[in-house]
Formats: structure tokens, sequence, C-alpha cells
């Protein structure tokens, strides 16, 4: 084996990254679900490689491209925490030998000297890349499921509901709405992270709700009854992966329903609202995911009609784990309103 050399991603001279993504073949049934080429695909995911936030590493074997790394930071993620905290948002490597998946995890490790924390997600089939996460230390959090929905012409029909469904108004439903967002989260990756204070990781999911506040992209709308919220959902629309695949694609985000409300058919109603009004922006696919472990929404999404169309593993790493314990954390509650609010919002794509 020749020597192997790790170089930042260069769009000008490593156009051979495009056989990498093409290769990489345990996406194919969620973009065909999708109605979206490979080739549209891979277009997009290559733009990802030079976003501000994210670092790109290739390497090679002499001269031929064997594998690529890419590291998303997560920096307001980062600052919840008090660690470095980065995505994985690519790991591929040519062949079926998770030992070259490993040099790329290593060199990063070892090489990347400001990362604390890392988060990797690989598909359930890319047994390679598991095995690898595994060989380097990486412990298991969690399986995701990925769901997607075609709108069909029922949906651009308003909803009969039970519930007065409305849009959010943020000074009257704020804090009703993380309340609840803090009571129905607690199937997460992080809650599962035996490293992670439980009421640290519920915080972060009610500030993920908060972000969503100030952000056009997304729309939130609430369940009332008798003057409070009784559950609410939030959508968005996707514009930049919409642009690249060329027809308007949308997601449901986040659903949350006071424990003392389920059963009674709120959140399907909810989720029949988004469709609605998603299906009015002109939104052609809408998807959805969640944990593995969260029966109860998936049985409510498969009651709207998604469909499963793909299954991730969860993988986290502790780089440089400090030596105070994680119960140290402060909880939800002594985060001040000003700095929650004046935090941007991290693409959902790594939660």
């Amino acid at each position: 084996m020749r020597y192997l050399t790790y170089a930042p991603f260069d769009p000008d001279k490593d156009g051979d990254i495009y056989h990498l993504f093409y290769d990489y073949k345990f996406k194919d049934y969620q973009h065909q679900f999708m109605g979206v080429s490979k080739e549209r695909m891979i277009e997009y995911l290559k733009k990802t490689l030079v976003e501000p936030n994210v670092q790109s590493i290739c390497m090679r074997e002499g001269n031929q491209l064997v594998g690529l790394i890419s590291l998303k930071s997560l920096p307001w993620i980062s600052e919840h925490f008090g660690f470095r905290m980065y995505a994985v948002i690519h790991l591929l490597a040519k062949g079926e030998n998770p030992l070259v998946h490993a040099r790329l995890l290593r060199y990063v490790m070892e090489e990347v000297h400001d990362v604390d924390f890392l988060d990797c997600r690989v598909a359930v089939e890319d047994v390679c890349s598991a095995h690898a996460l595994e060989i380097c230390g990486f412990h298991y959090v969690g399986t995701e499921i990925f769901l997607g929905r075609s709108l069909k012409a029922e949906d651009t029909t308003e909803p009969h509901s039970n519930f007065k469904i409305r849009p959010f108004i943020q000074r009257r439903d704020q804090d009703q709405l993380l309340a609840i967002a803090g009571e129905t989260h607690i199937h997460n990756r992080f809650i599962y992270d035996p490293f992670i204070n439980e009421n640290v990781a519920k915080s972060l999911y009610q500030r993920l709700v908060a972000n969503c506040f100030k952000h056009k992209q997304f729309h939130i709308l609430v369940a009332q009854s008798r003057g409070a919220v009784e559950g609410f959902i939030i959508s968005k629309l996707n514009l930049p992966f919409s642009q690249e695949v060329g027809f308007q694609c949308g997601s449901l985000d986040f659903i949350g329903v006071r424990p003392e409300t389920r059963n009674r058919g709120l959140g399907q109603a909810l989720n029949q609202w988004a469709l609605y009004h998603l299906a009015q922006k002109g939104v052609v696919f809408t998807a959805v995911r969640t944990m593995a472990s969260n029966y109860a929404a998936l049985a409510l999404v498969y009651r709207t009609g998604f469909r499963m169309t793909s299954t991730s593993l969860h993988f986290h790493k502790w780089v440089n784990r400090p030596r105070a314990s994680f119960n140290v954390f402060p909880s939800f509650e002594s985060i001040s309103t000003k700095m929650l609010f004046s935090e941007g919002r991290h693409s959902s794509k790594i939660m």
C-alpha cells in the first residue's frame, strides 16, 4: 500500500469526489421515493462540502481519492453544552474495509485539535462505517427513522378538526409551548447518551423549538382549548434543497401534545393542518424523522400517510472528555430569556 495523504477538499482539484458519492448506495431508495435523481442529489451534496461551517478532508492513496470525511460545527449546541461539538456529515471510502473509514475518523480525532465531541449518523445498511465507528470508540445512542410523503389534492383542502388550531403568537404562547416541548421530547440521542445530564438534554430541545420562533422558513401552529395551548407543530419549507432538486420540499420538524390531552386525535389533526399549510405554499414532498423508540410518533405519522424511506444509526464520541462531572450542567430554567431568544438556529439536519 502506498502512503496515505490527507488534505482539505479543493473543488478545483478534487472533481473525482463525485465517484465516492455515486458509489454510496445506502440512500438510493430514499432518493427514488422522493423522485430525486442521484445526479441531482450528488450536486446538492457536493455543495455542502464548501459551506462556511464545514471542514472537508480528502484521503488519497497516491493519486487516487479513497476517502472523504466532513465535519460540520455545531456552534450554539457547543455553547449550550460547553464543549466544541461537531457532526460528521460525510464519511465515505472506497471498498468495504472498515479500517479505511477508521483512518479518516482517527485523523480527525488526532489532528483536528478543537474537537471535543463528534456526532455521526450512518445508514443502518452501512456496516463498514458502523464497524469503523466502533473501532474508534464511538458509542451507539439510538436509531432514527426517516419517512416521507407526497402531498395530494386532498391536502389542499382545509382539514376538519375538533380543536381550535391557529398560528403561533410568540408573546402569548411561547412559555406554554416550551413547557410542552420539555414534557414531550424525551426520545432523542442526547438523552440516550449516558455522559449527558438528562435535564440538560431536555433543555436542548426546548431551545431548539425556541430557535424556530424568529426564522421565516418555520411555520408554527398551536392547538388551543379554553385559553390554554394543548399542543403545537412546527413545519419548515426547505428552500435551498428545493431549488437544487427542482420542486418544493418541506418537513415536519417538531410536534408536542400535553400528556393529559393525548389519545384524542390532536396529534393527527396537527399533522394534517401542517400538511395543509405546506400544500398552500406549493410543497410537493414532505419529510419527517423520529427515533425508532418513539412508537407513538411512528404510529401517528403512519396514520397521516407517511412511509419509511431510510433508517440511520446514531453514534457519539467524546474525543476530549473533561474531568468535571456532566451533572453540573445548568437546568433550562437557569438559561436567561434574553440568551434563549438571541441565539441563531443551526440546521436541523444534524438532529
